[in-house]
């Protein structure tokens, strides 16, 4: 296919004459677009851009994805990914491979209305250098901007037209330090698929534990480990579930998880009617069985998490949420989860064999969880809050072709 095939227009209309937006959004990194290899950030693309096709043409750009694994969305790569891939491996030269990535594409996104950034504060100025003059919307799901000092986030601000954090805490990391960055930060949640994730109080085991997320030492899954086995000891019949991989779709025995799975074989031997490490399962068509059946999900990263979207999902399945102190987890629970140290084990044991003993405080808490999400979360709520804010962005910026 041709780069003139593949160029966009900005003079979209709709049958009524309305003139709708045209946007691009770049994934970082080398993300697939895939809702069993991709990540969040493909994930929350999909969610809020398949709700906005009335409103808002939408691209994503990013490096190559199997026909059969991609999300039914527009989605477009670039012949220079093999470039890319060889330069990152080049000591030398590897800081170029952005502006290789960027360059490629501006026949494609110099003429959009927006330009929907993933991740990278680094290419806002590239994408200006290289000639875009549309509206620049830098989203961070991460703290990208945390170690920023302020003259740097100054010089960033007017290059750019809003900056969107997922969360309170993630803006406080850095916007405090520039009163420019900080007035063209909004903050927007992730956000759920409430038809996949919803109740089924049919399926809950009442004596379940859930985690899930990606499997590595930020996540916590050994401090919950070494909680179960103090929860064991009040309730012999309660059983562990541990649900993910170290890299999305792919199984892998780091030195962490064997570190994790020897202290389980420690504490219950083989008896998988404890604990049992599932592995990576399909988002969408497996995941939400998971949390209709557990009884309590539990969250307990030990490092500041941005938001926690598992804690969101466990929420629209009206599954109480035990989640950590740190990032933007309590942020998320609000009064509806109970918040907890991680590293405090005993603590953290004793809530779960708490809530455990307490089935109707269980009911309670996931009415009050669901509630909250369909409010807060819903992919609908948030996609309605993206559109107002890119259709403000745009309103009085011409776009230069």
């Amino acid at each position: 296919m041709s780069s003139q095939s593949l160029q966009v227009s900005n003079s979209y209309q709709a049958e009524s004459g309305r003139r709708i937006l045209s946007a691009g959004i770049l994934l970082s990194g080398k993300e697939k677009f895939s809702p069993y290899y991709g990540g969040a950030l493909a994930r929350w693309t999909y969610e809020v851009y398949s709700r906005l096709a009335d409103e808002l043409h939408a691209t994503t750009f990013g490096f190559p994805t199997a026909a059969a694994d991609l999300y039914p969305l527009r989605h477009q790569t670039s012949s220079s990914s093999r470039i890319c891939n060889l330069v990152a491996r080049v000591p030398r030269v590897r800081r170029y491979e952005d502006h290789l990535w960027l360059w490629s594409l501006m026949s494609r996104v110099r003429g959009l209305d927006v330009v929907h950034i993933h991740n990278r504060p680094q290419w806002i100025r590239l994408l200006r250098k290289f000639g875009y003059r549309g509206a620049l919307v830098l989203h961070l799901q991460n703290d990208h901007l945390g170690h920023w000092d302020a003259a740097s986030l100054d010089r960033l601000a007017p290059q750019l037209d809003a900056v969107v954090v997922c969360s309170s805490y993630l803006r406080d990391t850095f916007a405090p330090r520039s009163i420019a960055i900080a007035a063209k930060t909004k903050v927007i949640f992730n956000g759920v698929n409430t038809h996949l994730f919803f109740p089924r109080e049919e399926l809950r085991q009442p004596k379940t534990i859930l985690f899930t997320g990606r499997f590595s030492a930020e996540k916590g899954v050994l401090e919950l480990v070494k909680a179960f086995d103090i929860v064991r000891r009040t309730h012999p019949d309660a059983r562990l579930k541990i649900v993910g991989t170290p890299l999305f779709g792919l199984a892998s025995e780091t030195p962490y998880v064997r570190q994790v799975r020897e202290l389980a074989r420690s504490l219950f031997g083989d008896n998988s009617a404890q604990i049992e490490f599932v592995g990576y399962v399909h988002h969408d068509r497996d995941l939400p069985a998971y949390f209709q059946q557990a009884a309590i999900f539990s969250s307990p990263s030990i490092f500041q998490e941005p938001f926690g979207l598992v804690n969101a999902e466990a929420m629209a399945c009206a599954t109480p949420v035990v989640g950590s102190n740190r990032g933007g987890i309590p942020e998320v629970l609000g009064d509806t989860g109970i918040v907890i140290d991680p590293e405090n084990i005993s603590q953290y044991a004793d809530v779960l064999s708490r809530l455990l003993s307490q089935p109707e405080l269980c009911s309670k808490l996931g009415r009050l969880t669901r509630e909250r999400c369909l409010q807060m979360f819903d992919w609908s709520v948030i996609a309605t809050q993206w559109i107002g804010l890119l259709q403000a962005l745009v309103r009085n910026k011409p776009v230069s072709t």
